[in-house]
C-alpha cells in the first residue's frame, strides 16, 4: 500500500452506557468522522479503471453533496478536476473581456471577436465538462456514465470550434473554401457527438467504429491544409494558419493520449503516482498546453490577416 494512503477502519457513532447516582442509565454518544479515501480493493468494480492507481479513491457516494465536498480535500481525481476547471473558467472570463485581451487593429470587427470567442467557448465547454465529470464520477454508475458522455461531447466541441476558428483566418479571402471545410468539420463533429451520446454506438461491438470516426475527424484537418498547399503554396499556408503552432498542438495531444493509453508512468511503479503525476493527470495538463498552442496560432493568424492581408485587399 502506498505510503501516502493510510488504511483506517470505518468509524461510526458509538454509544456507551453509564449509571447515574439515582440508578437511572444515561447514554454518552461519541461522534466520529467518516473515511474519505479508499483503496483499489475497497471500491466497487464499476469504479475500477486503472489498476496501477492503488489508493486515494472517493468511494461511491450516491450523493451530489458529497461529490461537491470532495472538491475541498485531496484525492486521486483532484488534479484532473482543477487542471481543467481553472483554465475552463479562465476561458469563460476571456469571452467576457475579449476586447481587452485581443490585439485590436483599425480593421478589427465584431466578426473577429466572434471567431476568437468561438475557440474560447469550445475550450470552456470541453474543460468544464471534463472537470464536472471527474468531480461527479464517484456518485453512481448512472451519473458516471452520463458524465463520460459529456466528457466526450466536450472534446468534440473543442475540436470543432478550434478548426472552424483557424479556418476563418486561413481562408480569409476565400469564402468558398472556408464554408466547404467548415461544413466538413461540423459534419464530422456532429457524427462523433452522435456516436458518443447514443447508447447503441457506445456498446463494445461499436467501439472500433466509434474510434474510427474520431480518427477520421482528426485526419480531416489535413484536407484544408492540403488545399491550402495547392492553392497558396507552402510558405503562404504555413504563415496563414501558423502551422508551427498547429503541429505543436497535435504533438501535445498525441503524446498525452499515448501516455494515457499506456498508463505511463504509473505502470512502472504502481501505487506511487496515486495523488500526483499519473497518466490521466499528465494528459489533462497536455490538453491545456495544446489548447494554448492553438490559441497562440489563432491570434498570430488573426494578426497576420489584419497586418498584411487586409491592407493589400483594401488597396486593391
Amino acid at each position: 500500500m502506498p505510503a501516502n494512503i493510510q488504511k483506517r477502519t470505518p468509524k461510526t457513532n458509538s454509544s456507551h452506557g453509564q449509571v447515574s447516582e439515582n440508578g437511572q442509565s444515561k447514554v454518552k454518544v461519541t461522534h466520529t468522522t467518516k473515511r474519505k479515501l479508499y483503496t483499489w480493493h475497497e471500491i466497487p468494480d464499476w469504479q475500477k479503471d486503472n489498476e496501477f492507481i492503488h489508493g486515494g479513491y472517493v468511494k461511491e457516494t450516491n450523493s451530489f453533496t458529497e461529490c461537491i465536498n470532495s472538491l475541498f480535500y485531496l484525492h486521486n481525481e483532484s488534479v484532473n478536476i482543477y487542471s481543467h476547471l481553472i483554465p475552463g473558467l479562465i476561458s469563460l472570463l476571456l469571452i467576457l473581456i475579449d476586447k481587452y485581451c485581443v490585439p485590436k487593429f483599425n480593421t478589427t470587427t465584431i466578426t473577429d471577436y466572434l471567431f476568437i470567442d468561438l475557440f474560447f467557448f469550445g475550450a470552456f465547454a470541453c474543460l468544464t465538462m471534463s472537470s464536472t465529470f471527474h468531480c461527479l464520477k464517484s456518485h453512481s454508475p448512472g451519473v458516471a456514465k452520463f458524465g463520460n458522455k459529456l466528457d466526450y461531447l466536450g472534446i468534440v466541441i473543442l475540436i470543432s470550434t478550434s478548426m472552424v476558428s483557424i479556418l476563418y483566418y486561413g481562408f480569409y479571402d476565400n469564402s468558398y473554401m472556408f464554408y466547404t471545410f467548415s461544413s466538413i468539420t461540423l459534419l464530422f463533429g456532429f457524427a462523433c457527438a452522435f456516436v458518443s451520446l447514443d447508447e447503441k454506438f457506445r456498446s463494445r461491438e461499436w467501439r472500433p467504429y466509434r474510434a474510427t470516426m474520431f480518427v477520421l475527424f482528426g485526419l480531416s484537418a489535413f484536407l484544408p491544409i492540403g488545399a491550402g498547399l495547392i492553392h497558396y503554396g507552402s510558405h503562404e499556408t504555413w504563415t496563414r494558419v501558423q502551422l508551427k503552432w498547429i503541429i505543436l498542438e497535435g504533438v501535445f495531444y498525441i503524446f498525452g493520449a499515448f501516455l494515457y493509453g499506456g498508463r505511463l508512468p504509473e505502470k512502472f511503479n504502481p501505487g506511487h503516482y496515486d495523488m500526483w503525476g499519473h497518466s490521466h493527470q499528465i494528459f489533462h495538463v497536455l490538453v491545456v498546453v495544446a489548447a494554448l498552442c492553438h490559441l497562440t496560432g489563432l491570434i498570430k493568424s488573426y494578426t497576420y490577416v489584419h497586418t498584411y492581408m487586409l491592407p493589400v485587399m483594401i488597396q486593391t
